[in-house]
């Protein structure tokens, strides 16, 4: 039981991080969004950061949270519901496939597409960017992660592809998945 909820946890952190980098909100056809916008939230202190991956603090991730949404995101009731990916499947619990919404949209109206949730995880794991939050997305166990924050293997190794503009292919690492199924 504990291996299966440390999985699931540990899959619904991967899922909402790679979502980080893709702001999308469903509104209904007759609301019009007013020219100027702002979002007002109590917190700690200022944020000292709003890129995703080198948030370090807790200021900075309410933030983030309240801008960015993930391919999943948690209910109320702390479940896993769709966020930009409508949908989702897998065989084998190693490799999954998210089909994305094709009306996420960017703040500047561009699409969201798979090729934006590649580019976040790529980047963050880029031993080159330096990214403060390798450390975190290396629990992930996405396939070739290790090696490649270790610089062993190119970022271009990481198990995340784009099969198309709204296709996302993410592989996790089959021996760390056996240890924990």
């Amino acid at each position: 039981m504990l291996k299966s909820k440390y999985f699931k946890r540990t899959l619904l952190s991967t899922l909402i991080f790679a979502g980080l980098p893709a702001h999308s909100a469903v509104l209904p056809a007759d609301v019009k969004l007013a020219d100027e916008q702002h979002i007002v939230r109590g917190n700690d202190a200022e944020v000292a950061t709003l890129d995703p991956a080198n948030a370090e603090g807790l200021p900075e991730m309410h933030v983030i949270r309240d801008l960015f949404e993930g391919l999943v995101i948690q209910d109320k009731d702390g479940n896993v519901i769709p966020g930009v990916a409508t949908s989702w499947e897998t065989e084998d619990n190693q490799k999954f496939v998210f089909h994305l919404r094709k009306d996420a949209k960017w703040s500047n109206g561009e699409p969201v597409t798979a090729h934006d949730f590649v580019y976040s995880l790529k980047r963050a794991v880029d031993p080159n960017f330096a990214s403060a939050n390798g450390w975190y997305l290396k629990l992930t166990k996405i396939q070739n992660i290790d090696a490649i924050i270790k610089g062993e293997k190119p970022v271009d190794s990481l198990g995340v592809k784009a099969l198309d503009d709204y296709t996302l292919n993410i592989s996790w690492n089959p021996k760390y998945l056996i240890l924990w199924l």
